[in-house]
């Protein structure tokens, strides 16, 4: 397992605690990951971090899957 993807298992583990509805988390880059799940569960973690980090970008286009960009 690579450095990114260790970055990514943890960041799952560590939200999946928090909300049930996380179903993955990927590295886009070394600072950006983002956080696949149901919208609801989004816009629950959105709300919660929002605050919290440079940038977060909920992206939800139609027959695409729904994610959050997040750059701590």
């Amino acid at each position: 397992m690579d450095e990114n993807e260790e970055k990514a298992c943890k960041i799952y583990q560590d939200l999946k605690k928090d909300y049930d509805g996380v179903e993955k988390v990927l590295m886009e880059k070394k600072d950006t990951f983002c956080i696949y799940a149901d919208d609801d569960t989004l816009w629950k973690i959105f709300e919660d971090i929002e605050k919290g980090v440079k940038s977060i970008e909920f992206n939800a286009g139609a027959n695409e899957a729904h994610y959050l960009r997040v750059i701590p």
